[in-house]
């Protein structure tokens, strides 16, 4: 019995039978998609979405760290309170006007040369009593005779005696005595003040006001009564460590 062979014939379309290395490629196409798909999916729910967070009285502590530069827009009055003790020196040159109404007592040194120009007038009586000395000659050819004469008597004198002298003078004496007029003294003088001032303080800023914090500051306590906060999704290699 003969057999007539017929001709192998390939199917077409769908039909068609699937090559290993097709398989293969297709598979990773597939594979490729997904992992583009995955990483779409995740760089989208790391950057785009956020974690809605609410909170209720949280107690919290707010640090500056030194070095901070701020720029702050201040609408209304700021209160605030001045204690100061400065160092003030105040110049005064001036003249006072002193009306003294009790009697002074002081201890005056007096140096001064006093000009003195007057008439002495001398009236009295002065007492004479002395002996004369008399050599007496009698004769010519004869020697002298010595003859002592005691004499008494009350000698009128009246005289007028010109004085015209400077006498120097050096006095220290005790004086008292009664001011009727205001007496004038010029005061000079730099007195040195620190006054207390200690009163409330309220100040309108109608600018900014750019400071700069110069040393650290104490945490300061806090308490958020009531808030929402957005935090982004960030990889684990962009966190920052929390501070203690």
């Amino acid at each position: 019995m003969v057999r007539a062979a017929l001709p192998l014939t390939l199917g077409r379309g769908w039909n068609r039978p699937v090559r290993p290395a097709a398989l293969i490629w297709v598979s990773i196409g597939v594979l490729l998609v997904w992992l583009a798909l995955m990483l779409g999916a995740t760089w989208f729910v790391y950057t785009a979405l956020d974690v809605r967070i609410s909170l209720r009285d949280q107690a919290v502590s707010l640090r500056l760290p030194p070095g901070m530069k701020a720029l702050a827009d201040i609408q209304g009055p700021i209160h605030t309170r001045l204690d100061l003790r400065p160092r003030i020196s105040v110049p005064l040159q001036q003249t006072l006007s002193a009306e003294v109404s009790d009697s002074l007592h002081a201890r005056v040194k007096l140096q001064a040369t006093l000009p003195v120009k007057t008439v002495i007038r001398v009236d009295q009586v002065v007492p004479v009593r002395t002996e004369l000395k008399l050599s007496v000659p009698v004769f010519s050819w004869l020697p002298r005779f010595e003859v002592t004469v005691p004499v008494a008597l009350d000698l009128p004198v009246r005289v007028d005696v010109p004085v015209s002298l400077s006498v120097p003078l050096q006095l220290e004496a005790l004086v008292s005595g009664v001011l009727r007029e205001p007496v004038s003294v010029p005061l000079a003088a730099v007195f040195e003040l620190r006054p207390e001032i200690h009163a409330p303080l309220q100040a309108q800023v109608r600018r900014q006001m750019a400071f700069e914090l110069l040393e650290p500051m104490p945490p300061v306590p806090l308490v958020i009564e009531r808030a929402t906060l957005l935090a982004p999704f960030m990889f684990p290699s962009r966190r920052q460590p929390s501070a203690p």
